[in-house]
C-alpha cells in the first residue's frame, strides 16, 4: 500500500513527525551554534571584523578612526599610550561626556585606522591628529590628555598647534629604555647611532600570538576585551619586525630631548599659566628629579605655574583602567577651569572618590 492508500489521518501524523524531526535537528544545529559562539566569543564577529564604534574620517588618502561623544565645550581628546586603542579609554569617556564634548582615536597603524608613512612618530602624530580634527568637524579649545608615551605626543601637539587650552598626563612620558649591546638605556641618553644599531629587530621579536587580554585590560567589559584581542591579534599578524625601522625610536628621542631642554629654561615656567594637570601614581618630583633626567614624568610638574598634580594611590600604569573615577575627576577640574578661565587648583568638581589626593604644585612651591 503506498503513499495515497494511507487514512487522511495517519498521513497527517506522518507530515507532524517529519516537521517536529527537522525542528528537532534546527534546535539543536541552532544550540550548537550558539555555543560555539560563546566560547569563541563572538565567533562571526570575529569572522567579519568588528565596526568601529566612532567614524572613519579621510585626511587625504588615507582614513583615521575617532570617535567622539558629548557636548560643549572645551573638547576633551584622548590619546592613548604606545600601541593602545580607542577602547581603552570605555572605562573614562562615558563619564565625561556627561560633562563635555569628548573624543578618543586610533593613531595610524592602531585599531581602526589605516597606517601612514611613518606610524607612531612624534611628526606623523602630529600632523595626522592635527588634520583628523579639523576634517571631522570638532572645534577648540582642546584639552589634550596623555596616558603614558602620549605625553609626549600632546606636549608636542602644544608646542606645533596654539588652539591647546589645557594638557592633562596621566602616568604620562616616564621611561623608555632600550637593549644596546646587551645593556638597558634610557632612549634620551643613547645616541642616533647606538638607536639605529639595533634595527631592524630580529625575528623572535614578533612573539607568539596573543591568545587573552590580561591585567589591567581585564578591567574592561567582556565584550570589549574580545574587541581588543581581535585587535591585538589583527596588529601581531600583520607586525614584521625584519621591516622596522629605528624612524619611531629616533623621533621619540628627539622630543624627550626637546622636553628636557624646554623645562630646563629660566626662573619662569615655559608654559606659562596653561592649565597642567599631572595625574601619577606617584608623589609630583622635584626639580633637581628633572635636572637628573632618570625620567621625563619628574619635568611635568614644572611646566606651568598653573599645575596641579593628583596622586593615584595604589594605581597600576593604567590609570585610566585602575582608577578611572580619578582620572575623571582630574579631568573634569580641568575642564572647569578652562571654561571659567579660573586656576586650576580653585576649579575642584564635587568628590566622588577616596582615591583623590590634590596637590597644587604653586602652592606647595612657596609653602
Amino acid at each position: 500500500m503506498g503513499w495515497m492508500g494511507l487514512s487522511l489521518r495517519v498521513r497527517i501524523l506522518s507530515i507532524i513527525a517529519i516537521l517536529l524531526a527537522l525542528a528537532l535537528i534546527a534546535i539543536a544545529s541552532w544550540q550548537s551554534t550558539r555555543q560555539k559562539q560563546a566560547l569563541s566569543g563572538d565567533a562571526a564577529a570575529a569572522r567579519s571584523g568588528y565596526p568601529p564604534p566612532g567614524r572613519l574620517i579621510d585626511i587625504g588618502g588615507r582614513r583615521l578612526h575617532i570617535d567622539c561623544t558629548g557636548t560643549g565645550s572645551p573638547t576633551v581628546v584622548l590619546v592613548a599610550g604606545g600601541g593602545a586603542y580607542s577602547i581603552d579609554w570605555s572605562l573614562v569617556q562615558p563619564t565625561i561626556a556627561a560633562t563635555t564634548r569628548v573624543c578618543s582615536y586610533d593613531r595610524a597603524g592602531l585599531g581602526w585606522s589605516d597606517s601612514g608613512p611613518a606610524d607612531e612618530t612624534v611628526e606623523q602624530t602630529l600632523s595626522d591628529l592635527h588634520a583628523l580634527l579639523a576634517a571631522a568637524g570638532e572645534q577648540p579649545p582642546f584639552i589634550l590628555v596623555g596616558a603614558s608615551i602620549g605625553g609626549i605626543y600632546i606636549q608636542a601637539y602644544q608646542h606645533a598647534y596654539p588652539a591647546v587650552s589645557a594638557l592633562v598626563f596621566t602616568n604620562s612620558s616616564s621611561h623608555v629604555g632600550l637593549v644596546v649591546k646587551n645593556n638597558v638605556g634610557l632612549l634620551w641618553n643613547l645616541t642616533e647611532d647606538q638607536v639605529r644599531s639595533i634595527y631592524p629587530l630580529p625575528a623572535s621579536a614578533k612573539g607568539s600570538a596573543p591568545t587573552s587580554e590580561d591585567d589591567p585590560f581585564d578591567r574592561l567589559p567582556p565584550g570589549l576585551r574580545r574587541e581588543r584581542l581581535w585587535l591585538d591579534t589583527r596588529y601581531w599578524r600583520s607586525f614584521d619586525p625584519q621591516k622596522t625601522t629605528p624612524a619611531l625610536m629616533l623621533s621619540w628621542r628627539k622630543e624627550f630631548l626637546r622636553e628636557f631642554e624646554q623645562a630646563k629654561g629660566g626662573a619662569a615656567p615655559p608654559l606659562g599659566a596653561l592649565p597642567v594637570m599631572v595625574v601619577a601614581s606617584d608623589p609630583a618630583g622635584s626639580k633637581a628629579d628633572c635636572a637628573a633626567r632618570k625620567s621625563a614624568s619628574d619635568c611635568l610638574d614644572f611646566l606651568s605655574s598653573n599645575t596641579v598634580h593628583v596622586t593615584a594611590t595604589g594605581s597600576g600604569h593604567e590609570i585610566h583602567l585602575y582608577q578611572p573615577a580619578t582620572l575623571v575627576r582630574a579631568i573634569e577640574q580641568t575642564v572647569l577651569a578652562v571654561r571659567n578661565h579660573a586656576p586650576l587648583s580653585n576649579s575642584s568638581p564635587p568628590e566622588r572618590t577616596a582615591h583623590w589626593r590634590l596637590n597644587p604644585i604653586a602652592r606647595r612651591r612657596s609653602a
